[in-house]
């Protein structure tokens, strides 16, 4: 398993990536700004997001936002918001990409615990970089 220290030091990597963690979570932002984060990891269940039951032993989540195109080849099935609330997907699988439990409307993909979807997530993780920085002000 990649660790969640792992990848909060891949994050760093990128040029110019702040982390704010003054919670138990992690936002990662592609400047000091710190406006609107291109990944997060989530190491707990709160009230407004609780459906990958993060509060299991060692459990974190993983989240970064994609484009269209992305988004559309990991989830083909997903073609409209309908599609989206219509599907069953298990927030709670480790190891599995699957839209975010509150903001896969908004095309952000999740992953609880990557292991072997890291080579995957790492790729993704640099388009979102770039997404961001494209379109800084939106989620």
């Amino acid at each position: 398993m990649v660790s969640s220290t792992e990848i909060r030091a891949f994050l760093l990597g990128f040029e110019g990536v702040t982390v704010q963690e003054t919670t138990p979570d992690y936002f990662f932002f592609p400047g000091a700004e710190q406006k609107f984060p291109f990944a997060t990891i989530v190491t707990h269940d709160d009230p407004y997001d609780s459906a990958s039951a993060l509060d299991r032993d060692g459990l974190f989540r993983l989240n970064f936002p994609t484009d269209r195109a992305s988004f559309g080849a990991l989830f083909p099935a997903i073609r409209s918001r309908r599609d989206l609330e219509a599907a069953a997907f298990d927030y709670q699988a480790i190891d599995t990409l699957f839209p975010h439990p509150v903001y896969g409307r908004m095309r952000w993909v999740s992953v609880i615990n990557p292991e072997r979807t890291w080579a995957q997530c790492r790729g993704l993780l640099e388009a979102a970089r770039q997404l961001r920085e494209l379109r800084p002000d939106s989620w």
